[in-house]
């Protein structure tokens, strides 16, 4: 396929404004890939996207859009929606970036990877920024038996709620952007939202895990945005517990809670039986009886990749960055680094927790995947 491919987006809401329309529009990008269609259902959201960037084509019918003159799509859709979607882009032979989660079942990530399989078309499943230099470099230092025998590990993700993102203050139809959706079944929760990012990065690290157990439940019952009343139908409190074999375990958390400086967005501790690894945004601190002074702090160099120029101060570069290898993957050949296969890894701990969680017993999962950095 010859340069650039023509791209199509679904969903113009909150990550798309902020983030994936303003990298995707720009220069630097146009060599591999332009935008070419848009996609919202809410009236008049998609016309007023293409206007502001530029985009050819706007349309309200995501089934319109596939038949449109596009190579590929990004989907940036309520992750409820995300398999029905996937599945009817590659039903038609287009390549699929879905933005997290892939989907909310392993049942689901299994359809998708099977069809793309047969269709022969490229699925990369966000978020792929665990395949970066810090979490490569923290792997490096377990294998090297630096921090001794690993014994534990701890990750997770806290947030407010979507409902006070001031990107979502304005009243116009590109700013006024109802976060009820995260509330909800199916998709909604922090663990399919947030804490998707913390077990990404724990297995790319790790590995795959073996079982799981938790609990989880619901701490306010009810939300609000601008007067309206929204019901929490899904689990916004949820504590796991991972098994990764040779009695190596992780804490992973997943809450709608304020978590303040002291707890990194996605932010990952191992502790050794001689030392210990903390990342996060600050680089990376280890801690060991054979490390002089007893502590060294380290910045691995590595970005992600396509994050250059004006993408580096540009909000949901890690998405860009996902898209792009996407493009990279059909225009060259590729097979995907960031991988269905992890994706599916990922929700299957998700789904499976939430079981395990409401049975009292734990569950043995049954996926797993192949890891390889950038």
């Amino acid at each position: 396929m010859s340069n650039p491919l023509k791209l199509g987006l679904a969903g113009c809401g909150s990550v798309s404004q902020r983030g994936v329309l303003p990298n995707l529009v720009q220069e630097d990008t146009k060599q591999w890939a332009v935008l070419t269609a848009v996609m919202d259902p809410i009236p008049g959201r998609a016309k007023a996207t293409a206007e502001k960037f530029g985009v050819p084509l706007w349309f309200e019918d995501y089934d319109q859009m596939l038949a449109a003159d596009i190579d590929a799509v990004t989907i940036a859709s309520p992750i409820g929606v995300h398999y029905e979607q996937a599945m009817k882009a590659i039903a038609v032979g287009k390549h699929v970036h879905l933005n997290k989660t892939m989907t909310t079942t392993k049942a689901e990530a299994d359809e998708v990877i099977e069809a793309a399989r047969k269709m022969g078309v490229v699925v990369v499943a966000s978020p792929g920024n665990c395949r970066t230099a810090p979490f490569k470099r923290i792997q490096e230092i377990i294998s090297s038996g630096e921090i001794g025998r690993l014994y534990w590990a701890e990750t997770g993700t806290a947030g407010g709620g979507h409902e006070f993102e001031t990107f979502r203050a304005g009243d116009d139809v590109l700013s006024n952007v109802n976060p009820a959706w995260y509330y909800r079944r199916p998709g909604g929760g922090p663990m399919y939202d947030m804490c998707v990012y913390a077990l990404h990065n724990i297995t790319g690290i790790l590995g795959p895990a073996r079982r799981v157990t938790g609990f989880s439940g619901i701490g306010l019952k009810e939300r609000s945005f601008k007067g309206e009343v929204i019901p929490v139908e899904m689990d916004d409190n949820t504590h796991l517990v991972l098994d990764f074999g040779d009695d190596v375990y992780c804490l992973v958390y997943g809450s709608n809670s304020f978590s303040g400086p002291a707890r990194a967005f996605a932010s990952c501790f191992f502790s050794g039986s001689s030392g210990a690894i903390l990342y996060d945004r600050t680089g990376l601190q280890v801690w060991g009886r054979d490390i002089p002074d007893g502590h060294r702090e380290e910045h691995p160099v590595g970005a992600m990749p396509f994050v250059t120029g004006p993408h580096l101060e540009l909000p949901e570069r890690h998405v860009y960055s996902d898209i792009m290898h996407m493009v990279d993957c059909v225009l060259n050949g590729k097979e995907p680094v960031v991988s269905a296969e992890h994706a599916r890894h990922v929700i299957e701990i998700i789904e499976l927790g939430y079981k395990a969680a409401e049975t009292g017993q734990t569950q043995t999962l049954t996926t797993t995947f192949e890891m390889h950095f950038w």
